[in-house]
């Protein structure tokens, strides 16, 4: 019997969706906040270097190891946020607003914990699948490539949402390999923009481009974060156990002034018939 058709899903839908919310429907609290909030922790081993010129190099390197702990943790906060608030807008209609930013980081804070073990889980089960073989770590990579979000939306725990990852990524390593290749592609060019500069520019710090790297691709990272939601969401939907089950109750949205595409839908009312309906309707058919 042959399989059932697999129902579609498009890595470059996610990034259209992904473009439409940061850059058009939600610049303020998608791109510039968030960077705002980031790029401190991102540009301060380039300013320490610059500020503190005959620190030992020792103290440095422990200095800019906290630094990018920390770096860390707002990450850490802010793609959570971000997964929420992707959450909350979609299969929204276009002109939907996204829930609140404040409650977005409050949920995102509580589940700071659980995440930042997921994520130095999967790291370190990358860094063990990359020191046997490509192959592995392609592998591991592709299976694990939505734990975070399963962590931070679905709340469960590290385990829990790899599993979930492995049984959404099944038969969708094509789908994957384009996400992938979508998100290396907005990165690259900058850090390939850095190493020039490095080179054409002599006697400059290496750290100093690392930094202004690391800070421009974070420019760009909410659109990348909001596009694996959105490949994340869809996943769930079409899954086999969504597709059977009773839909859950979505997350609500806050109400806002109504747009033409959103008051153009029928509003569905169900209408309960009375006995007398009944008798009239059979009386008319007697007749």
């Amino acid at each position: 019997m042959p399989d059932p058709p697999r129902p579609p899903i498009s890595a470059r839908h996610a990034f259209a969706l992904a473009f439409d919310l940061a850059a058009r429907r939600d610049v303020l609290q998608s791109l510039v906040v968030p960077l705002l909030l980031w790029s401190p922790w991102i540009l301060a081993p380039a300013v320490a270097e610059q500020l503190l010129p005959g620190m030992p190099q020792g103290r440095l390197l422990l200095l800019t190891a906290a630094f990018k702990l920390l770096d860390f943790l707002i990450f850490v906060v802010i793609t959570a946020m971000l997964r929420f608030r992707a959450r909350s807008v979609f299969n929204t209609p276009g002109g939907a607003s996204p829930a609140p930013a404040l409650e977005c980081y409050a949920q995102a804070l509580r589940r700071v914990p659980v995440l930042y073990l997921a994520e130095v889980l999967r790291n370190l089960a990358l860094a063990v699948a990359f020191s046997m073989l490509l192959v592995p770590f392609l592998y591991l990579g592709f299976k694990l490539s939505l734990v975070t979000e399963v962590v931070t939306l679905r709340r469960t725990g590290p385990v829990g949402a790899a599993q979930r990852s492995f049984r959404l990524t099944e038969s969708r390593f094509e789908r994957w390999l384009e996400m992938v290749a979508l998100s290396v592609f907005l990165v690259v060019p900058i850090w390939f923009l850095m190493v020039v500069c490095f080179f054409a520019v002599p006697g400059s710090s290496w750290n100093i481009w690392v930094s202004l790297g690391t800070f421009l691709s974070a420019a760009i990272m909410p659109v990348v974060q909001y596009a694996w939601t959105f490949f994340y969401l869809r996943l769930e939907e079409i899954s086999p156990a969504a597709r059977t089950a009773v839909p859950a109750e979505r997350v609500a949205v806050p109400a806002g002034p109504p747009s033409p595409r959103r008051a153009a839908q029928p509003q569905l009312r169900l209408v309960e018939l009375r006995p007398e309906d009944g008798d009239e309707q059979e009386a008319g058919r007697d007749s």
